[in-house]
């Protein structure tokens, strides 16, 4: 059987025939689900096809697989009409199917809600019985095995493999409404550790990126799939809470084990902020732990989420110049979407504050009238500070303060690089993942 898996991208990201890729290739990386269905499908003739990287080549297959993420859905719809119709039975997944599964329906033949792979082996015995169910439920993970070789396709990074030790939110309570984990999988699911390391094992290339949205949730099963892992000389990239700062007897062991950047996720700074700008204690708090992470030759990257009253353009500069005094290496920013279907989203909906337009719904396009600004002047004040963060004085000063801290190598592959694509991407006007 011959199954198409089609990832859909944003126009601004979406390859157009003899032009250049859009985008640093640091982040163009295959959909992992994919990777993971291929594994599944080693009996089938599976072809994935990406718009990141090029067009829809003219193919008939048996089953389309489509991702359909909250701001692509209308896309998504409108492609699945225009190239295929119904004549072909197209499987849609992802965050707009799970939240709206009746609506996604609606263009396809079947929708998965939670996780794509959980129902997988039936959806494939039912498409050989030509009885395709309308609806699948993924509410519990099961697999977790990936098929790297998509990894290898022309125009994906060629600095890392990506992994999945986990599925499942780690957020804290009040920043669950903002993730998409919580949405898509409602029932946390972990790796074993020793299939984990023999998938670590197998990957051919030195740097490993994690996507488990807290690899350290379970400080004891991250740690020992490190451990685990040690003797494969991998250098490890993942993203996990403040709560890090309460183990500083790890971060020895961290270096050892071959951890490089560590992504600190928004409880981290997101507390007040605008009133801890102020706080002597807090600046000194934080300096101190970035220090720390420098004193172990771990690059440090750190998520915000902004959008909330009192931002204004003088909250934004102070916000720079706490940034960097902070030395943090790397930083990702995202404007508060809350999520439909959430209580946070619900409210500000209540109160007629929340755009309706999911096309807007990329984490970067704000959604929520705040009171006091503007959209329009949200979204300038944000692209202002990215730019300036990652302007060429920045990094090159940054990059003078954590460099004898963090080594030649780390900081060429773990600072440079990573500051200089998050830059291309600006002045490719191609956004970057928030």
């Amino acid at each position: 059987m011959k199954i198409l898996f089609y990832n859909p991208a944003p126009s601004q990201r979406r390859c157009t025939p003899f032009e250049a890729l859009r985008g640093s290739p640091f982040f163009r990386r295959p959909n992992y689900d994919a990777m993971r269905l291929s594994y599944l499908s080693r009996r089938h003739d599976f072809i994935y096809v990406d718009e990141h990287i090029e067009t829809c080549p003219d193919i008939e297959p048996d089953m389309i697989v489509m991702h359909t993420p909250l701001n692509l859905a209308r896309y998504v719809k409108n492609l699945i009409g225009s190239k295929w119709e119904r004549e072909v039975p197209t499987v849609c997944y992802g965050s707009y199917a799970t939240m709206f599964p009746a609506q996604t329906k609606e263009f396809c033949t079947s929708v998965v809600t939670g996780d794509i792979a959980a129902p997988w082996k039936t959806i494939l015995a039912d498409i050989r019985k030509a009885r395709l169910a309308p609806l699948y439920s993924g509410d519990r993970v099961k697999h977790f095995d990936a098929d790297r070789r998509i990894e290898t396709k022309f125009g994906f990074t060629p600095f890392f493999s990506q992994i999945r030790t986990s599925y499942g939110c780690g957020c804290k309570d009040e920043h669950r409404d903002y993730c998409y984990e919580s949405v898509q999988y409602r029932n946390p699911a972990r790796w074993s550790i020793e299939r984990a390391a023999e998938s670590v094992a197998r990957s051919k290339r030195k740097a490993i990126l994690v996507l488990d949205d807290d690899f350290l949730s379970n400080i004891d099963h991250g740690m020992r799939i490190l451990e685990r892992c040690w003797r494969y000389k991998k250098m490890w990239t993942f993203q996990t809470t403040g709560k890090i700062f309460s183990h500083t007897d790890l971060f020895a062991r961290l270096r050892d084990d071959g951890v490089r950047i560590i992504y600190l996720k928004e409880d981290w700074l997101n507390r007040n902020i605008i009133d801890n700008l102020d706080n002597k204690e807090f600046v000194k708090e934080k300096e101190h732990q970035v220090s720390a992470l420098h004193n172990y030759r771990i690059t440090v990257g750190s998520k915000i989420r902004l959008g909330y009253p009192g931002e204004d353009q003088h909250f934004y500069e102070r916000l720079l110049k706490f940034l960097i005094k902070l030395r943090i290496d790397i930083i990702e920013l995202a404007v508060q979407t809350p999520l439909p279907g959430t209580k946070t989203h619900e409210d500000y909906r209540a109160r007629e504050q929340v755009a309706q337009d999911l096309t807007l719904y990329d984490q970067w396009m704000p959604v929520v009238n705040t009171p006091g600004v503007a959209p329009q002047a949200l979204y300038s004040t944000m692209e202002w500070l990215r730019d300036r963060f990652y302007s060429w004085d920045s990094i090159l000063q940054r990059n003078i303060i954590v460099s004898p801290r963090l080594g030649f190598y780390n900081t060429f592959f773990f600072y440079l690089i990573p500051n200089l694509s998050y830059r291309s991407n600006f002045l490719e006007k191609v956004g970057y993942p928030p």
